[in-house]
């Protein structure tokens, strides 16, 4: 059937009062009216969306003798009708509203129309979509994850095509019509959506902005070999297993490789929900390294054990990075997708070297797990290089000496269970309250809270030591015993604690962070660990260092 022009303006004429002229306009919506809206006589009253192509109206009353068109399925969403009489009217608070006497069905339409000859005029990238684009455009791409119906409601289906991705988000009316409409892995033509900057705390795609699909918007699905080769499954970013220790914690990336190991699944319980969950641990490998990945519920319950029997190439798509005692891993999350031998170069390639010989790889090459690797800084390099000053923390190794502990705050009163060290408080009944534990105890522990300057040759900084830490520093000496020395007002042996192993020199493992406090922002540095210095590895960095100036 030949297309039919909708009548652009004629929206704008009938609220004019301007009824005399018949006009040509789709049917976005039909929806019955709540009761309460209805005549004495409890005759059904639909209300109907309409457009004609340049605006949209949403107040048009349906004559009760053409209810009938409804019930019959004849007059359904997309319909494209002739209105031959409409009169105009203002509700008692001066609201516009259009009631339909008679009308003519021209064409029924779907919103996903099987095209097997698309065109490709006004289709622009995914890559290139931003709010400042002019005209009508349109974008063929193939939908690759699609939501559940969330409250209020709301659904989002993500699309690709072969310049990058994008998500679509769908809200009320348009949730309720796109949302059975659309199928992942199907290539559709969008047109008639919003474009809207993204907020990154609910989508991580890479793309800036989003579309939201909105009453004019259309959707149609593409049925054509020529066009369903030339657009991915996904679009990947691959970032190679070694170079993982690049990126920053929680973010998100896509990585490939050989699966090596497989768990079980792990039963435990989850301490946010205090619900029965489960885990896997796999094992990835490519040619330079291996990493860690943590799979979860039923991501965990899914994953085929046989993949790691058959070292079959495997993809994730937006994995999250993790990092847990200065080690990488990867995490699997909702929106992670798998892909078992996804057809990409570098599934290939892996394929390849891993029946060329990959599985006898070096093994100690294929056990070593990605790290993140500590720069060796000065204390001048610290304050130079504006570290802990971008959004994150920074972890340094510092070869420094311990000048002087201050002696204003050394120990506190913590909490006495093993997995809280919160400062607790002494009540007037004697009883020591944790705030964070919400209880009161007979008795507290000492713990360790101070601060050491440490020395090299270009500066000096303080530095925060807690616990375990502290404990070392103070040359293993019991919080406990420095706390009676305190209690006793024994200067003497306070000092000989604090001075017992100061102006020794020692390797320090530095965390250095920026922190906000009544809108005053500091620099925190704190120790994470400490070790002995090795003086004949000390010596083959600073010649590998001098090899590399010169």
């Amino acid at each position: 059937m030949a297309s039919t022009t909708l009548t652009k303006g004629a929206i704008t004429l009938y609220q004019n009062g301007n009824t005399q002229q018949s006009a040509i306009v789709k049917v976005l919506d039909i929806r019955l009216c709540d009761a309460s809206t209805t005549t004495a006589t409890n005759v059904e009253r639909y209300r109907l969306s309409i457009t004609d192509g340049q605006d949209t109206f949403n107040a048009c009353l349906l004559k009760p003798e053409l209810n009938k068109l409804i019930k019959e399925k004849r007059l359904r969403v997309n319909s494209i009708v002739k209105l031959e009489n409409v009169a105009h009217d203002l509700t008692s608070t001066g609201k516009s509203f259009l009631v339909i006497l008679d009308l003519t069905i021209l064409e029924q339409t779907s919103m996903t129309t099987t095209n097997n000859t698309a065109s490709n005029s006004n289709i622009i990238p995914i890559e290139m979509i931003t709010p400042y684009l002019n005209g009508t455009w349109k974008i063929r791409a193939r939908c690759f994850t699609k939501s559940a119906i969330r409250p209020h409601p709301v659904c989002d289906f993500d699309f690709v095509d072969a310049s990058g991705e994008i998500r679509m988000v769908a809200f009320r009316d348009e949730c309720d019509r796109f949302h059975p409409i659309i199928e992942v892995d199907k290539i559709y033509e969008i047109s008639g959506v919003r474009v809207k900057a993204v907020d990154k705390r609910w989508n991580n795609l890479r793309h800036n902005y989003e579309l939201i699909l909105s009453p004019i918007s259309v959707v149609r699905l593409i049925n054509d070999e020529t066009i369903n080769g030339s657009i991915p499954d996904i679009h990947y970013d691959i970032v190679s297993l070694r170079d993982i220790s690049k990126h920053s914690n929680e973010s998100f990336i896509d990585v490939i490789g050989i699966v090596d190991t497989c768990s079980g699944s792990i039963p435990f319980i989850n301490r946010t929900s205090n619900k029965d969950s489960v885990r896997r641990e796999v094992t990835l490998v490519d040619e330079d390294t291996s990493i860690s990945i943590t799979l979860w519920d039923e991501q965990a319950k899914d994953f085929n054990e046989e993949l790691a029997e058959n070292k079959t190439v495997v993809a994730f798509h937006r994995i999250r990075v993790a990092i847990f005692n200065n080690k990488y891993s990867l995490s699997g999350h909702k929106n992670m997708i798998m892909k078992i031998n996804p057809n990409i170069r570098q599934a290939k390639h892996l394929r390849i070297w891993y029946d060329a010989g990959g599985s006898t790889i070096n093994s100690q090459a294929i056990t070593n797990c990605v790290t993140k690797e500590d720069s060796w800084k000065t204390i001048q390099q610290i304050e130079k290089e504006q570290l802990g000053r971008q959004g994150r923390p920074d972890y340094v190794m510092v070869k420094a000496t311990c000048m002087h502990i201050a002696d204003d705050r050394v120990v506190y009163t913590s909490c006495p269970k093993t997995d809280c060290f919160r400062k607790v408080n002494k009540l007037s009944s004697g009883l020591y309250h944790c705030d964070k534990c919400r209880e009161d105890f007979n008795e507290c522990n000492w713990s360790y809270m101070l601060r050491a300057e440490l020395v090299d040759s270009t500066g000096t900084i303080w530095v925060s030591f807690f616990r375990q830490q502290a404990e070392e520093l103070m040359g293993n000496i019991p919080a406990t015993n420095f706390a009676q020395a305190k209690e006793n007002g024994d200067e003497v042996l306070m000092q000989s604690y604090l001075n017992k192993n100061t102006f020794r020199e020692k390797n320090f493992r530095l965390r250095i962070n920026e922190e906000t406090f009544n809108d005053v922002t500091l620099i925190k540095i704190s120790c994470v660990s400490m070790s002995d210095v090795d003086f004949s590895e000390y010596g083959h960095r600073l010649i590998h260092i001098l090899r590399k100036e010169f």
